[in-house]
């Protein structure tokens, strides 16, 4: 075989290789075969796959368009609260899950975490859902600092207008200097936008288990109580928060 010969037949194997290698990646993308950190490859049916275990600091769940519905990640790669695409910030605090609306708009979420700072330890535990472009206004709570614990379900109000408007405006209050005119500035915004707390049901910090009532202006109305020794009474309460009668069990 001449030496030209010889070149024209390399390059025709080349080629081939080109034409079979091409092939399997097609096939592999087509049966939707992945490699395992073994390098094997595991296949998959319809883009689903199975893993024994995996560990990652942060998964994204997306629709089909890609939008953002939910994400679990650590504390370091935990998202932004965000709405109207502002972003409120709040980023790499809070490790756990976290819920987006159809707008892509944070609407709750569920984390955990503990510490000790200073020698003394605190936790919590919360699962969490938003007010349509607002913050929580359904929440299941724990929380524990320096050997005082509470545990309930509270209900809130929340204002109409939107999160991101909200921050705008308290924000240019902050940036004022300090003074009685931004005092009354920050008394007038929350007079504005109150938050009160309508609902709890669950155990204070003394012990007691306790079901609350309040009104509009989070004023408690109507307390059932049980303490840790086991009396129970039901408290009446007008709107100044004074105890106008007593029911003991």
């Amino acid at each position: 075989m001449t030496e030209s010969a010889e070149i024209t037949s390399v390059r025709r194997q080349l080629r081939q290789m080109r034409i079979f290698l091409a092939g399997v990646v097609a096939a592999a993308v087509a049966g939707g075969a992945v490699l395992a950190g073994s390098g094997q490859a595991v296949a998959q049916d319809r883009g689903k796959v199975t893993f024994d275990e995996i560990d990652v600091q942060r998964i994204n769940v997306v629709e089909a368009d890609g939008k953002t519905r939910m994400v679990l990640s650590n504390k370091k790669r935990s998202p932004g609260a965000v709405v109207d695409g502002v972003d409120l910030g709040n980023a790499g605090a809070r490790p756990g899950m976290t819920f987006y609306n159809g707008d892509g708009d944070e609407s709750g979420g569920m984390g955990t975490d503990s510490g000790v700072d200073d020698g003394k330890p605190w936790a919590f535990g919360q699962l969490a859902f938003d007010q349509y472009k607002q913050d929580q206004t359904l929440v299941l709570r724990y929380m524990e600092q320096e050997g005082v614990r509470g545990v309930g379900l509270a209900v809130n109000d929340r204002p109409t207008t939107s999160l991101p408007e909200i921050f705008q405006e308290r924000k240019k209050i902050e940036q004022m200097p300090p003074g009685p005119e931004r005092d009354r500035a920050m008394a007038e915004f929350q007079k504005k936008y109150p938050s009160p707390q309508r609902v709890f049901v669950g155990k204070n910090p003394d012990r007691s288990s306790a079901v609350t009532l309040a009104d509009g202006k989070g004023t408690p109305r109507i307390v059932l109580r049980v303490g840790q020794d086991g009396n129970p009474q039901i408290r009446f309460l007008d709107a100044t928060g004074k105890v106008t009668r007593t029911i003991k069990g």
